[in-house]
């Protein structure tokens, strides 16, 4: 079995089927969904068109993990529903599947995608600096209507929500933890390239080859990459949020909170998109606002030890995270 086999017959079920051979696990926030757009041109590659992230390997889809009612979240949860994102696949000689999710459950997702795909699965990981990144993921979550409580608040209840086992896009700080992740698919896995959000912003189009030749494709293709994909920033409406106004409602679920907080003033009970997004904002003026200077020491100093461990993962210097 090879991963760079256009299809094959899965493991579970007879017929033919079509898997990836190449992966974006994530991180999440760090440039996934550009990379989405940008890869898409190539006519060598497949990238389903239903939905940008296929969540099949992480098993998100099980019901083990607590999402929030309202908060739609495709997942394909048996081989059939994934099947499903492939049906537009035309022999292109790439076929991939861009999920932060096999990420963020890398542990689950690795032996899975070992099983389906196989060992010669290229692996393509981006990420970012986790200070700025655990920021970004939950502006978003604010943004999304998917996060009531300030980011100091949100950090502290993180603890109880891995407890509770909430998904990963409630655990802000947590999913920023590198070196363990990519260390399940680094050991199972021998084609893997780690990127940085850095080198994107730098060297957009230069990225892009790199990708390109990893995959062993035309590199030399041209592709777009100005345009930037699920940026960051909240309308001036959420900034009560970041200035506690719900902190003190410790006791209420997330579900009670958006009923009452969220859909009275929206028309809208829930997601209703495919990737868990919102309508889009009508408040067009959205702004990153700034992290306050002592949270970004205390988490600066937080992920030191993670920093340090994924520089001797990668073989490299990441003292560009460490300025201020």
């Amino acid at each position: 079995m090879t991963g760079d086999s256009r299809s094959k017959t899965g493991p579970t079920s007879g017929g033919h089927q079509v898997w990836p051979n190449f992966l974006v696990i994530g991180a999440p926030k760090s440039g996934t969904t550009s990379l989405y757009h940008y890869l898409s041109q190539h006519n060598d590659v497949f990238l389903s068109k239903v939905r940008k992230e296929g969540r099949f390997f992480s098993g998100v889809g099980d019901g083990s993990v607590y999402w929030p009612e309202f908060y739609h979240f495709d997942t394909a949860p048996n081989v059939s529903d994934y099947q499903a994102l492939f049906v537009d696949y035309a022999g292109q000689a790439r076929i991939g599947d861009v999920s932060p999710d096999y990420y963020a459950y890398a542990p689950i997702a690795a032996p899975r995608v070992m099983t389906y795909c196989g060992p010669e699965t290229r692996i393509i990981a981006i990420l970012r600096n986790p200070v700025d990144r655990t920021y970004s993921h939950y502006l978003q979550n604010v943004r999304r209507d998917a996060e009531f409580y300030s980011f100091e608040k949100a950090l502290a209840d993180e603890p109880r929500r891995i407890a509770a086992n909430w998904g990963f896009q409630w655990l802000y700080a947590d999913t920023g933890r590198y070196a363990d992740r990519l260390r399940e698919y680094r050991d199972r896995f021998g084609k893997m390239l780690i990127l940085l959000q850095d080198e994107l912003d730098q060297d957009g189009p230069g990225t892009v080859r790199r990708i390109f030749d990893f995959l062993e494709i035309d590199s030399d293709v041209p592709v777009t990459v100005e345009k930037r994909y699920n940026t960051g920033g909240i309308p001036r409406s959420k900034m009560s949020i970041l200035e506690g106004a719900h902190d003190d409602r410790d006791g209420a679920s997330f579900e009670t909170l958006h009923a009452e907080l969220i859909a009275p003033v929206s028309g809208v009970a829930g997601a209703t998109s495919a990737d868990g997004v919102y309508p889009p904002i009508q408040d067009t003026k959205v702004s990153i606002p700034p992290m306050a200077e002592a949270m970004r020491a205390r988490l600066q100093a937080q992920f030191e030890p993670e920093i340090a461990a994924l520089e001797h993962l990668l073989g490299r210097s990441l003292d560009q995270w460490r300025s201020t």
